[in-house]
Order: structure tokens, then sequence, then C-alpha cells
């Protein structure tokens, strides 16, 4: 017999209270609820759900997370927060999606903040493995985002933050040859490529991650 709604939260509860051991088997049995929504259960139980599957992608570690995002393409009744959790370790795809998605979102109330442009520059240029702190500090990121975003082999999560905190395509090549050895082509369509206020909504959701 299938578990009512109240009770199958109350069983991923205790899942989660289990700490990190039953983390992803957590992820991935909210998924699985998630994605196949049992057409006995009301829609409005989808909250909490919801709520518990972000806090979990939050503090899964990135295997478990790759595991789950390669199952969300084409799932737009996901909340776009919850997507977010997924950006780093998502394909492709979902990576275009998902800046999609915050692109849409009403960008009514955000205030640009004012980067020195110059001395980010500089920093890459001088600090070397130091510049991850300068970095967070300057696009007011936690330390663990930051450090994903300049480990990001593609090159896009840099430019997301690049264009969301308002640098032009010039300084994000620099700061791309200083930090990752290369600016090729790729590194700056996908500068170019990227919406301007769906890369601004994501850097705001990073920097509330901390």
């Amino acid at each position: 017999m299938a578990q009512a709604p109240r009770e199958r939260l109350n069983h991923l509860l205790e899942l989660a209270a289990q700490g990190p051991a039953g983390r992803a088997a957590l992820l991935g049995d909210l998924a699985d609820l998630l994605l196949d929504w049992p057409a006995d259960y009301a829609l409005a139980m989808r909250a909490p759900f919801e709520a518990l599957f972000e806090k979990t992608a939050r503090e899964a570690d990135s295997a478990a997370r790759a595991n789950v995002a390669a199952r969300l393409e084409g799932h737009e009744d996901l909340p776009v927060s919850v997507l977010n959790e997924f950006f780093f370790d998502a394909p492709d795809e979902l990576r275009t999606r998902i800046l999609a998605r915050n692109e849409a979102l009403d960008a009514d109330g955000m205030e640009p903040g004012h980067v020195d442009t110059p001395g980010l520059v500089e920093a890459a240029r001088t600090m070397n493995g130091a510049f991850v702190d300068v970095f967070a500090s300057t696009l007011s990121l936690p330390l663990s985002i930051a450090q994903e975003i300049l480990t990001d082999a593609s090159g896009q999560s840099l430019a997301i933050a690049c264009k969301g905190a308002g640098l032009d395509r010039a300084a994000f090549s620099a700061i791309a040859l200083l930090t990752a050895g290369r600016t090729d082509a790729a590194r700056l369509r996908h500068f170019d490529a990227i919406p301007t206020t769906g890369a601004e909504r994501l850097l705001d959701f990073w920097r509330g991650r901390g």
C-alpha cells in the first residue's frame, strides 16, 4: 500500500536525520517522487517536498547532485530555486534551460552593485592561488561558491558571474586568461550567449547560498 503524502514526508525527514550517510539516498528518493508525482497526491503537498529537495541538494555532494541533475531536463514544474541548486553539476542542456528560467524572472528590485573591475583583474594577475578570496569578496559570494565558479572547466560559470556582476567582455577575457590559463573562442561564446538578466539572477542566488 502506497504511503500517504504526510507519512512519506515523515519517512523522508527521518532519512534526512541520518546525516551524510543517508543524503544521497534521500536526494534520489525525492527526485523519484517529484519527477513522477503520484496522481493521488494533492498538488498542494508538493511545496514541502520541494523545499526538502532543495535543502538536500544544497547539502549533498557533487556526485549525488550530478546523478539527479541528469534526470531534471524537461521538468518545468520544478521551482527555479531547486534547479539552481544543480547548476554546477548539470549537463549543458540543463544549464541552458536553468539560465532561461532565471532570465524569465522579474528583475525588478535588483540593485546592481559596483564592482572594482580593474582591481579584480589586477588581483587575478598578481595573486595566483589567493585570487579566490578576492573574487569571493568582490562579488559578495560565499567562498565555496567562488571556488565552484573558478574551477568550472568550461568557463561558463565564470562568464555568468562576470556578466551578472556587470563586467564587460574584455574583463571576463582577462580574468579567464589569468585564472584558467586561456581564453578561447568557446569561453567568449559562453559570455556572449549568456542572457544578462539570467546571469544577474543566478549570481544573486549564488550570493545567498552562504
